[in-house]
């Protein structure tokens, strides 16, 4: 079968199995008894894997990719026997360190996968972070497992659109919308039939995605008087 990799492990490393992986797709794939990782730079040159157990502090295995793992500028493995569900991983890289050319390349530091599906991490929205955390915004796996029992697509032509853009938690999130709960997914189940009252057939909704609260928290402290005595002038 063309692209077939055996899925059997070649290497062993504190008690994980694992072997050369597919470079594609980027990101991880659930595999046959295990889960592959591929992850690409351009200018690394060494990459680490970092494993966690879910809401660990410290990491549970750490995998250097072997030279022979490496494919071009991409690096890709296979690790056996994970509990896909419970775990969380991140990626340590070697390479140069010159901001002007505008590499910072740091193996003290673990850097989230670019081409995760799902990012978990501060699980408490607007609380404080530990800025001690060596880790806090973790990859995790994605599943397409998902029981849309009967449900279809309703195939409405494009020309025939009615398209009502709106963000998830503005749209209820006032007393006004009497809604059971709002300013969530449920809230807007709640205003199906408003929207069909008001002829909408689609609903596109504003990002939804989650964002780094505290991003923008650490301020400048502002602009500093310099006094400069011009003595003897």
């Amino acid at each position: 079968m063309e692209g077939r990799i055996d899925y059997y492990p070649t290497h062993q490393h504190q008690g994980c199995r694992f072997r050369r992986g597919r470079p594609l797709p980027f990101g991880t794939t659930i595999v046959p008894d295990g889960v592959n990782f591929s992850i690409f730079s351009s200018a690394a040159t060494s990459c680490t894997l970092v494993l966690f157990r879910k809401r660990e502090r410290e990491p549970m295995v750490e995998i250097d990719f072997p030279q022979e793992f490496r494919v071009g500028d991409v690096y890709s493995m296979i690790v056996f026997d994970l509990d896909s569900e419970e775990l969380e991983y991140g990626y340590r890289f070697g390479g140069p360190w010159d901001p002007w050319a505008g590499h910072r390349f740091d193996r003290s530091k673990i850097v989230s996968d670019p081409y995760a599906r799902v990012v978990g991490g501060r699980d408490l929205w607007c609380a404080k972070p530990d800025w001690d955390n060596i880790y806090q915004h973790r990859g995790r796996l994605a599943f397409d497992d998902f029981d849309w029992e009967d449900d279809r697509r309703l195939a409405i032509p494009t020309n025939d659109l009615v398209i009502y853009e709106l963000h998830v938690h503005g749209f209820t999130a006032h007393a006004s919308s009497k809604v059971s709960v709002p300013g969530i997914f449920a809230g807007i189940l709640e205003k199906i039939p408003y929207l069909k009252k008001l002829g909408v057939n689609c609903v596109e909704l504003m990002p939804i995605f989650e964002f780094d609260e505290w991003e923008n928290s650490r301020q400048h402290p502002g602009p500093t008087t310099i006094a400069v005595e011009l003595s003897g002038l």
